[in-house]
């Protein structure tokens, strides 16, 4: 036993740094080690704490956006992306993890729209403060809205998230715009662009790039393939079975 001891309190020596000058007591304390796993790194929440007492480092501004994305909180993921891009405007690599953001925050939004959520206020068609069997609750009935249902409250939600979606989408396109701005003479650049738009589903605004790639690179070799790509937009926007913007690429 006092063997055992003895062999704990060396380890706990080394363990806390005592007598080597480091710093693992304070990792510790500040819950940078775990004594029984759950370890990898620093949480969201821990940063932006960090951010609060020093909101001009624009490391810890990059660092929490990067967290917030990995937890999936996406819009507060962008919001700090966009903080971090005031100090660094021209920080490629950031502008590159902002678009790969929007992305995912697109996908996430697709699939509210899919699914939306029960409205809390079609619970409203079962609150019944008198009974339909009466004269007054007879005629309370008859006032109640027809459209007071889960699927019509559902279908005016979907719109609401689809208007969102359509600026998100062009929040998402404007970042390789930006990219694009900071290597003119790339006109790959400017294709992530139009690329970006497609994979969001928007075929209007696709075509609407690649229009534009056009005038701005009259002489790329990729002319010839992305004229024949407008034409097979345009016959699938002004298809009967396409909704237009907001159209899936295939």
């Amino acid at each position: 036993m006092f063997a055992f001891l003895a062999v704990v309190f060396a380890g706990s020596f080394v363990f806390l740094g005592v007598g080597s000058g480091g710093s693992a007591l304070t990792d510790f304390l500040n819950g940078n080690i775990h004594l029984f796993g759950g370890g990898g790194g620093p949480s969201a929440e821990s940063v932006q704490k960090k951010v609060a007492k020093d909101p001009t480092n624009p490391a810890l501004r990059l660092q929490l956006a990067q967290l917030l994305s990995k937890d999936s909180r996406y819009e507060e993921s962008i919001a700090a992306y966009n903080k971090y891009l005031e100090m660094k405007p021209r920080n490629q690599t950031a502008l590159q993890e902002l678009g790969t953001v929007y992305a995912n925050r697109v996908t996430q939004m697709q699939n509210q729209i899919q699914n939306p959520p029960t409205p809390p206020l079609s619970n409203l068609e079962n609150v019944k403060t008198i009974p339909s069997n009466t004269v007054l609750g007879t005629a309370l009935d008859a006032l109640l809205p027809a459209a007071l249902n889960i699927t019509s409250l559902q279908q005016g939600e979907s719109a609401q998230l689809q208007k969102q979606l359509d600026k998100v989408v062009e929040q998402h396109v404007d970042v390789y715009k930006r990219i694009a701005a900071l290597t003119p003479g790339d006109s790959t650049a400017f294709l992530a662009a139009a690329d970006a738009a497609g994979k969001d589903g928007n075929l209007v605004l696709q075509t609407s790039l690649y229009k534009q790639f056009l005038t701005k690179y009259p002489g790329d070799p990729l002319t010839p393939d992305i004229k024949t790509q407008i034409k097979k937009l345009e016959q699938q926007i002004n298809s009967p079975q396409t909704s237009g913007s907001t159209a899936p690429t295939g």
